[in-house]
């Protein structure tokens, strides 16, 4: 009650993101009213599941532009939504004859895609992104934002030497990525319909082709003028604590933490020693993901 009274009054201090926020209701409510009688769309759901800290974000900000598509409240507990695990109650508020967007970071287990494809997902978009700048952009994320205590990924970088800080990061993304990224991979091997693999990088340098890629896999047709123009807006402008104080106010399918999107950065920032750690925890999936031919890439 207290944060929805705080939120309501930064919303009054700030009117340009109270339209937004206003406006954005509207249409959720004139399209879902709409869809009762016409259906526009093959797919309920667009089920977007990422690596963090590969644009799923921006992945997510282009769907939500997509007129029509929504993003709803999805409920779950503390302790399953914090393992990147799903409950049957996040699909509680999803309209059986509209359309919906999830953004997760969704781990691959049998049975968060038992839950999700019970509750309508036929497709799912998976993001991924060199694992060395995941780990660089992990610890950039906690030197500005750390978790609290208790919290499963709580850290401690902004008292620690940041040569350190990246190899603890680096630890983190062997421990949780790789397999996550390799479950993600045996699930597509498995159902050769069920994921798009979209990649950071070539999100970043071409984002109409990957865009369109989205369409495609969802069978969704939308004019070239409104293509661009989604691409357009979804660029990331601004810095990352811009983005975060924004995200507070508006509607979850417009929010971002995105910003520009480096790509390689890990070669101004790891040390010596990073680079000798990444090899031994990431490389065998650097090669895997053709990120690297060998071990004998360097800084």
């Amino acid at each position: 009650m207290i944060r929805l009274f705080k939120k309501s009054v930064k919303l009054i201090l700030n009117p340009r993101l109270a339209w937004v926020f206003a406006s954005y209701q509207i249409r959720k409510i004139f399209y879902d009213t709409f869809h009762l009688f016409i259906k526009k769309y093959k797919y309920k759901i667009i089920f977007i599941a990422g690596m963090p800290m590969s644009a799923t974000t921006k992945v997510k900000n282009m769907c939500g532009m997509i007129p029509g598509y929504f993003t709803r409240y999805s409920p779950m507990p503390y302790k399953i939504a914090v393992k990147q695990d799903i409950s049957n109650s996040a699909f509680r508020y999803t309209p059986k004859w509209s359309y919906t967007l999830f953004k997760t970071h969704l781990n691959p287990s049998d049975e968060n895609l038992e839950i999700i494809k019970r509750n309508g997902v036929k497709k799912v978009v998976v993001t991924y992104r060199d694992l060395r700048d995941v780990a660089l952009s992990r610890y950039h994320r906690l030197i500005k934002f750390p978790k609290k205590k208790g919290d499963p990924y709580f850290s401690e970088y902004h008292l620690m030497k940041k040569s350190d800080a990246i190899n603890d990061s680096l630890n983190a993304v062997s421990e949780h990525m790789v397999g996550w990224i390799n479950g993600w991979k045996k699930k597509a091997n498995k159902d050769k319909d069920l994921v798009l693999f979209i990649k950071f990088e070539d999100l970043i340098k071409n984002p109409k082709d990957e865009f369109i890629k989205i369409l495609d896999f969802y069978e969704i047709k939308l004019n070239e003028k409104l293509i661009s123009h989604i691409c357009r807006d979804t660029e990331g402008k601004k810095d990352m604590v811009s983005n975060m104080n924004e995200s507070e106010l508006l509607p979850w399918a417009l929010s971002s933490n995105f910003r520009s999107g480096k790509i390689g950065s890990w070669r101004n920032e790891f040390t010596e020693e990073n680079v000798i750690n990444a090899k031994r925890l990431l490389g065998k999936s650097l090669i895997e993901l053709k990120y690297e031919d060998s071990l004998n890439w360097k800084i």
